[in-house]
């Protein structure tokens, strides 16, 4: 296990993988913190589809336009934006035990119409956003348990989701993240602006 510090510096993106399978705890674990990741309102606004099929991989791959490493990654996490948030926010507030009725309805009436008034690119967006939280709860936590990951955004999404037989009306996939053992000798120079150049204290 890595220590805190070094789950930030030492995250790549890695395009070279072992063919060698994961863990089934360690998937378990990353997804589980993936699951805990908060997001805006509590609305959760995801779903994780876990791929570890070769010949799946294979088909995924062809749709994010022939990237190699998605074939070759041991597994691959697709994060699918959930878009009728608007339809369980209600229901959720009302199953928090540590909220007063007051406040639950208090929440409800505050929140719910802005919900309701979304339109379903404006649901997309929202969503979509939140999709990016959950994301580097698996980039981390893979890290931490000494596996590379990629990010993978380059893929049609309409074919993607037909793929998976998504309602496009509920659900669009907004990610795919490939997981594996690294086949690099050495990390990648990792380049970021300086500290003082994007960092201001008022």
């Amino acid at each position: 296990m890595k220590n805190t510090l070094e789950i930030f510096t030492t995250r790549y993106s890695c395009r070279n993988f072992k063919n060698e399978a994961i863990n089934k705890e360690d998937i378990i674990n990353i997804l589980e913190i993936a699951r805990l990741s908060p997001s805006s309102l509590g609305l959760e606004p995801w779903e994780f589809i876990v791929v570890e099929n070769k010949e799946k991989k294979k088909e995924i791959a062809k749709i994010a336009n022939n990237q190699s490493h998605v074939e070759n990654a041991s597994v691959l996490i697709i994060i699918v934006s959930k878009l009728d948030f608007d339809e369980t926010f209600e229901a959720k507030i009302n199953a928090r035990k540590n909220l007063s009725n007051e406040e639950k309805q208090k929440r409800i009436s505050t929140y719910k119409p802005f919900l309701d008034n979304m339109n379903l690119e404006q649901k997309i967006s929202y969503s979509k956003e939140q999709a990016h939280i959950a994301l580097a709860s698996i980039l981390y936590s893979a890290n931490a348990l000494n596996i590379a990951t990629c990010t993978i955004g380059g893929f049609d999404k309409e074919k993607m989701d037909d793929y998976l037989n998504l309602n496009r009306s509920k659900r669009r996939v907004s990610l795919i993240v490939a997981l594996g053992k690294s086949n690099d000798k050495e990390l990648p120079q990792k380049n970021r602006n300086e500290f003082k150049d994007i960092v201001k204290f008022l």
